[in-house]
């Protein structure tokens, strides 16, 4: 454990501000994947994780288990922490190694307000992805269903973003539809999500299943045509790195129609 890991373990928030005015770098991480942040969380200290947060620590780094920081503070039924972590762009849909989710451990700890904290924000973020992306096609797009639930990124965590996820085909599939990718960059605001597909875009590249997938319009990198297999896919996008972004992203599949 570096030193960072032991004040954020025990809680030693002066030695902890020390350590990061003097430049230690608080992303490092264990064998099992465990970070400064994650043993705060796991810990219950409230102050720790805001500083560490404050500093730039990744909130969606995993352990070897699959477990974020969001996770551990679920466990815990700390409502302040879980609150602090979705302000700060914790993804709640990362699944663990045994696929379980931040909603799930939330529900495991018999908290209603954490479990409502985690529910209402994933419940917003769909509802603000589905609601710009009406708003940018003036309503002629119809959206199906989505193809896997909305992941959060920030940017100061880095230029790639991945996952897997899993896909399954409708039966039915409607006449003239077709799967698009959408990158929303957003803003949070406490409770309130403000997201555009339009004006400055830090994506440069979007890869499914080993294959790029091109964007609809050449102006624009917010939406790309994408074609996922039945089964298991690995997407990949490419970004511009900033580390000090404060912007968020959120990456939403879904199956559309022309109307």
């Amino acid at each position: 454990m570096t030193l960072v890991m032991l004040a954020a373990a025990g809680g030693h928030d002066d030695l902890l501000r020390l350590l990061i005015r003097k430049g230690a770098k608080i992303n490092s991480r264990q064998k099992n994947g465990t970070t400064a942040l994650i043993h705060a969380a796991e810990k219950n200290y409230l102050t720790t994780v805001a500083i560490l947060l404050e500093a730039g620590a990744y909130v969606n780094l995993q352990q070897s288990n699959g477990e974020t920081a969001l996770m551990k503070a679920c466990k815990r039924g700390n409502s302040d922490i879980v609150r602090l972590m979705i302000e700060s762009a914790a993804d709640c849909n990362i699944l663990s190694k045994h696929q379980n989710s931040a909603l799930h451990f939330a529900k495991q700890c018999n908290n209603v307000l954490v479990y409502d904290l985690i529910k209402n924000h994933l419940e917003t973020l769909s509802r603000v992805a589905e609601d710009t992306i009406r708003d940018y096609f003036e309503a002629r797009l119809a959206l199906l269903e989505p193809v896997f639930p909305i992941s959060c990124h920030r940017l100061c965590e880095g230029p790639d973003f991945s996952m897997d996820f899993n896909y399954k085909p409708p039966q039915n599939v409607p006449e003239g539809s077709g799967i698009l990718l959408f990158v929303f960059h957003a803003n949070f605001f406490g409770k309130e999500v403000v997201a555009r597909l339009c004006g400055p875009c830090s994506v440069q590249a979007v890869v499914l299943n080993d294959k790029f997938q091109l964007p609809v319009f050449l102006d624009s990198h917010f939406i790309y045509s994408f074609s996922p297999i039945s089964g298991l896919n690995k997407l990949f996008i490419r970004l511009s790195e900033a580390p000090t972004a404060k912007v968020k992203l959120l990456i939403g599949a879904y199956r559309v129609q022309l109307q």
